[in-house]
């Protein structure tokens, strides 16, 4: 009889080390469940808070206005005229290539950031993507457009052409 109890004792200890056991291991997975969620949300929080750093107020606005130019104007010309006017399919070529340029760099940002690297403003691949926001925004689409519709195209500003702000002004107001 006391064999018996003494087997019974030693099987309800193992059952209560196995169970302890998994209690803890269940609870360390929940606690590394939740750690991994909050370096995600740091990991995009930290994307986000680089992307609004680095992308220009204006950009997102031109970007669209572009994907509508291009369904508006380019799509629906054939290939021989776009062609016979060389500078209209190298200013094509030109945004087309920035477009992508910019989502390649923004995917490979993103991607570094999920993987939880911490990329700088100062990183190449953020620099460039600058650079590609503003020529993309600033030159490449607006000389595109001024090739199609001449009628919208940008005006040149002088410097010597600008008036100072005290004499356009009216007097109550300054």
């Amino acid at each position: 009889m006391s064999a018996t109890f003494d087997v019974m004792l030693v099987v309800l200890v193992l059952l209560t080390i196995v169970l302890i056991f998994r209690g803890l291991r269940k609870n360390n997975k929940q606690f590394v469940q939740y750690n991994v969620q909050q370096s995600e949300s740091n990991n995009e929080d930290h994307f986000s808070w680089l992307i609004a750093k680095v992308t220009p107020v204006f950009y997102w606005r031109v970007h669209n206005e572009y994907d509508d130019f291009i369904q508006a104007t380019i799509k629906k010309m054939t290939v021989d005229e776009i062609i016979s006017q060389p500078e209209l399919f190298n200013a094509q070529r030109r945004c087309s290539d920035l477009n992508s340029a910019v989502y390649r760099y923004y995917e490979n940002i993103k991607k570094r950031c999920a993987d939880g690297e911490k990329v700088a403003i100062a990183d190449i691949e953020v620099i460039n993507l600058r650079q590609c926001f503003n020529e993309l925004s600033c030159h490449a689409y607006p000389e595109l457009v001024a090739l199609i519709w001449p009628q919208y195209q940008r005006p040149v500003i002088r410097r010597e052409n600008i008036t100072s702000m005290s004499n356009v002004l009216p007097s109550d107001v300054r």
